[in-house]
Parts: structure tokens; C-alpha cells; sequence
């Protein structure tokens, strides 16, 4: 009977023990699946993490090699942004079969769009992003920095006085001053004075500067070669003279001191006045030779002496060169051509598909009239706007439809010539001519460009402004877009590319780089001139419009131009459709 009962209760202990051990082992069973269904979930946030952060990595990394672009090829159209980069992709640092991939598009917005691709275990783990970003274009200086910089040189031999004004604050006559610098870039590059052409500001000439002429230079002169100064009398220059090559005196009177590294020669009726009172009136680091006993001398003391015998060690005036280590092609003080201006022409010209011809003849008049949209010879000739993006003025130029509101046009043409007494008028915004050849005004001819307009001449052909013609500007200075009232961009290289020969005043930039400018006519030349070489004859001076600073067109900037980031675009790149079996 005992026995009985042990046995019941040992089967009931045992059947316990049975459940028990099964529930323990659902309970471990059902952590199990838990602890793989996490680990899974983990694994594949990893993946899916590992994959977002490559992706990420690649629209990092194309905006740098964008960026990169940008510093090497100044503001471009945002098509030609993207023809320019290279597409960037790689490996991640956790594996070799952690990658990533971008590509570039612009947007309906006309933004660059970058589509990352980031993978991982051989695409076992995707992630795509698409990022937006724009272009911020460069702030900085204008090349019209001068009144005159003559590259390779610069010949005055007119009557013509070169000063400054600031059209933004007055006229020429309220606000006129002694900012008309006149300078040269390339290595051993002249600047010749001669007849009556007196500078109101500084001339700097990376070769020699000559004084040949009867008036003075109101401001410093700077010369890496050396100073001439001619027989005269009078003052010759009111200023200092710094040369770090030879200083040679044969006539007429310093108002500053001298400071020459090389050889100094002084003949007789020569003064040097420090009227600032300095130290020393000169110092030169060569030989000297002074003939004046009396006048070469400072409180009793002879310029022979050895006191004076001293080398100033000038500072040199700053010479294109490429192969300087630094050199700064954006830089309008240290490149001629700083917008690199025949590979931009290219460019913008790369995609035109037509030009048109316009032929201003006797009795016509030819309108450019923005605000109406159309744009007619006497009724008779009506030539439409180009697709064409002008990077220029440091934004987008948008080209849109008649209908349009926009007040910027394009116009791609293969020549413009105003002859007898044909008239052009400008009106309503501002208008920019693709010239792929010349443009002339001859006879009688009239150019007149109306208050809060602009005329911008972009050309590969030459500039001729002929003895008869008149370039009426109403407003001069810039328009309230940032546009000069007239302005010329020539990329033709050859000589006398830019011709004015005048009777009439004319009001202009010109950014001729590569060509001689020739300025040979009685009227005077309001504005700023950049060319290979200038010569100026005859009654035509220069008056500088500090105004023209003010033009943002790609000179050495204050901010560089960057890639901005505007932020996620939110939809899913197109994937590319997969090979056939083969």
C-alpha cells in the first residue's frame, strides 16, 4: 500500500518536472528566436547605417570635387559645372565592399542635384540620397581697377589729362580727384610719357618708366627697371619716385624723395624737394653721379656723400608670372587676362546655334527695346534673344521669351556695323551682344543707351569707334542690375583690336586683354581701359570711374565662389536598367 503511494507521487513529481522542463525550454527557446530576430534587426540597421553613411560620404565628396572646379574655373553655368567635374566614387574605410557612387544633374530649378548611391555586402545593403546644392557666386574686386593698365605697355602722347571721378557720387566735374593710376603687369613692360599728358595718380611699370613729356605725374611713380626723367624744368613729379633699378635726373624737380637699389645720375637744374621732410632726400644702392654741386645736396651735405650711398631695397612691383608659387590668375594686379576670357567666349558660344547680321545704314534706327520684347530695324528686321548663359556679372543671365518680364537679354551676332547716319537705341534693362566678329561705327553713326539701361559688348572681332560717331550714355556708372552703362569684353588677339578715334566723349570699360587699344581722337574717354597695349594720341585722356569697383566680374575675390547646400530632395534617384543576360 505504501509502495502504491510512492509510486503515484513519484509519477506525479516527474510529470511536474516534465512540464517544467518544457516550459523552461519554450522560455529559452522563445529567447532564442527573440535574441536572433534582434540580432537580425541589428545586423541590417548596421547594414542599412553602414550603406546611409556611404551615401552621405558621396555627396560629400562630389561637392568637394565641385568646389575644386569652382576654385580652378572661376564661376561657370551650372551645365558647365557638371561637364567640368568628375563623378566621385569610392570605398569605405570599414571594407572593400563598402561603396559608393554619385552622379550630377541640374534640376527643373536650374539647381545641381547630387544622387549618392552608398552600398554594402555587395549591394545587399543600399541607401540613396539626393542632395540639392547651389552656386554662390564670387564677391570680390572688378578688374576695371585702373584708369589705364596697359599689360605689356603704355604710350601717352596726346594732351589729354588721366584722372579720376566716381560716377556713383557725381558728376565728373563734383567728384573728379587723383586716382587715374596708369600701370603695366608683364615682366619689363614700359610706360612712356610724352607731349602734354599730365597723370593725376600713381604709375607703376614692371619695365621703365619714361618722363619725356612737359607734365607732371601728380602721385608716385614705382618702376622694377628703372626712371628717365627728361631735360625740362618745372615739376616733373609731385610725389616720390621708387625704382629698383636706375635712377636717372636731367631736368626739373621732385616734390618727394628717391629711393633707387640701382645706379642714380643727377644733372644740372635738377631739385629734389622732400617736402615731407624725410631723413634722407634720396637713396640709391648703386653708383652715384650728381653734377649739380649747389642743388644736389641735402643741409650742406653732397648726394655723392656716402650717407645717401645706401641700398632702400624697394619693394618690386607685383609681374605676371604663372610659374610664381604665388601667382593668382583671378588676381587683375597679377594677370592680364584674369577672367581667362577666349576659353570663357568659347564657352558661351559653344552651344549657339545661329547668329544674326545687323547692318545699320542711312535714314535707319535700330531699337533694342527690352521692354517690349521685340527688337526691330525700322520695322523691317526683328532678331530674337539667344539660350546662352553670360557668367559674367557674377549671377545667371536669364534669357526668357518675348512674353517674358525679364529685363536681360542675350543676342548672338556675327558682326554689328553703323554706318552714315544710322542710329542704334538701347531701352527698358540690359542688353549683352555675342559678337562673333566686328563691330564699327563709321560716318555720322549715333549709339545711344537710355537711363537705366546697359549695353555689353562681348566680342571676338575687333572694336572700331570711328571719328564721327557719337556714343550717347544717359546714366553713366552702373545700372541698378550692377551692369556698366557701356562695356567692352574683346578676346581678339592681333593688333589695334579696340579702335576710338572720336570727336565725341565716350563712356566705357573695355576689357581687351589681348589686343592693342588705340585712343586717338579728341574725345575723352570716361571709364577704365585694359588692354595688351595702350597708346593714346592725340586730345584723348582717360578719366577713371572708381565707380567701376564696383562690377562684380570675376577679379580677385574677397569671397570666393562655393557650392551651397540647399538641402535633401526627397524622392528616390532613377536606377539604371540592368544589363541583358548574356
Amino acid at each position: 500500500m505504501v509502495v502504491a503511494v510512492f509510486n503515484k507521487q513519484h509519477g506525479f513529481t516527474l510529470i511536474t518536472v516534465l512540464i517544467l522542463t518544457s516550459m523552461a525550454s519554450l522560455v529559452v527557446l522563445s529567447s532564442l528566436r527573440e535574441n536572433i530576430v534582434q540580432e537580425r534587426l541589428s545586423g541590417n540597421f548596421q547594414k542599412k547605417l553602414n550603406s546611409r553613411l556611404l551615401a552621405e560620404k558621396g555627396v560629400f565628396e562630389q561637392a568637394k570635387l565641385l568646389q575644386q572646379t569652382l576654385n580652378r574655373e572661376g564661376v561657370l553655368a551650372v551645365d558647365d559645372l557638371i561637364n567640368k567635374t568628375n563623378l566621385a566614387s569610392g570605398t569605405g574605410i570599414i571594407a572593400s565592399d563598402a561603396t559608393f557612387s554619385a552622379t550630377l544633374t541640374k534640376n527643373p530649378d536650374g539647381e545641381l542635384e547630387i544622387a549618392s548611391l552608398g552600398q554594402r555586402f555587395e549591394g545587399d545593403a543600399q541607401s540613396n540620397l539626393v542632395a540639392r546644392f547651389g552656386i554662390q557666386g564670387a564677391k570680390g574686386s572688378s578688374v576695371f581697377t585702373n584708369a589705364m593698365v596697359g599689360c605689356k605697355g603704355v604710350n601717352l602722347s596726346g594732351s589729354g589729362s588721366i584722372d579720376s571721378y566716381d560716377s556713383s557720387q557725381g558728376t565728373y566735374e563734383e567728384t573728379k580727384s587723383n586716382d587715374g593710376d596708369v600701370s603695366t603687369i608683364a615682366g619689363d613692360s614700359d610706360v612712356v610719357l610724352s607731349g602734354h599728358s599730365p597723370i593725376r595718380g600713381d604709375v607703376k611699370a614692371s619695365g621703365v618708366i619714361y618722363l619725356n613729356g612737359s607734365s607732371p605725374i601728380i602721385g608716385n611713380i614705382h618702376s622694377n627697371t628703372g626712371v628717365y626723367i627728361s631735360p625740362g624744368s618745372g615739376l616733373r613729379v609731385d610725389g616720390n619716385v621708387y625704382t629698383r633699378g636706375y635712377y636717372k635726373h636731367r631736368g626739373g624737380r621732385i616734390s618727394g624723395v628717391v629711393r633707387a637699389n640701382g645706379d642714380a645720375t643727377m644733372q644740372w637744374s635738377t631739385y629734389i624737394d622732400n617736402t615731407q621732410g624725410e631723413t634722407l632726400d634720396i637713396m640709391y644702392g648703386g653708383t652715384g653721379d650728381f653734377k649739380d654741386t649747389y642743388n644736389n645736396q641735402q643741409d650742406g651735405v653732397h648726394y655723392s656723400n656716402s650717407k645717401f650711398n645706401i641700398n632702400p631695397n624697394v619693394e618690386p612691383v607685383t609681374v605676371a608670372d604663372p610659374t610664381a608659387p604665388d601667382y593668382d590668375p583671378s588676381n587683375p594686379d597679377t594677370n592680364c587676362d584674369p577672367l581667362i576670357l577666349p576659353e570663357k567666349m568659347t564657352d558661351i558660344m559653344a552651344g549657339i546655334t545661329g547668329y544674326d547680321s545687323i547692318s545699320v545704314g542711312p535714314t535707319q534706327l535700330f531699337k533694342f527695346n527690352t521692354e517690349q520684347g521685340f527688337h526691330s530695324n525700322g520695322g523691317s528686321q526683328i532678331i530674337v534673344p539667344t539660350l546662352a548663359d553670360v557668367f559674367l556679372f557674377d549671377k545667371k543671365i536669364q534669357n526668357q521669351s518675348h512674353g517674358s518680364h525679364s529685363k536681360e537679354y542675350v543676342f548672338a551676332l556675327d558682326g554689328l556695323k553703323m554706318t552714315s547716319d544710322g542710329k542704334m537705341e538701347v531701352s527698358g534693362g540690359d542688353v549683352i551682344l555675342l559678337i562673333d566678329g566686328d563691330f564699327s561705327m563709321g560716318g555720322d553713326t549715333t549709339l545711344t543707351i537710355k537711363k537705366d539701361s546697359s549695353l555689353t559688348v562681348l566680342i571676338t572681332g575687333k572694336v572700331n569707334i570711328g571719328a564721327g560717331a557719337k556714343v550717347i550714355t544717359e546714366q553713366e556708372g552702373l545700372t541698378t542690375s550692377g551692369h556698366p552703362s557701356l562695356s567692352f569684353y574683346s578676346s581678339f588677339n592681333g593688333v589695334n583690336g579696340v579702335q576710338f578715334s572720336g570727336a565725341a566723349n565716350l563712356y566705357a570699360a573695355i576689357y581687351a586683354p589681348l589686343t592693342t587699344v588705340k585712343l586717338s581722337g579728341s574725345g575723352e574717354l570716361f571709364g577704365s581701359v585694359r588692354g595688351a597695349v595702350i597708346t593714346s594720341t592725340g586730345g584723348s585722356g582717360a578719366h577713371y570711374d572708381a565707380g567701376l569697383l564696383k562690377v562684380q566680374n570675376g577679379g580677385k575675390p574677397s569671397t570666393p565662389a562655393r557650392i551651397v547646400f540647399l538641402g535633401w530632395s526627397y524622392k528616390t534617384p532613377p536606377q539604371s536598367e540592368p544589363s541583358p543576360a548574356q
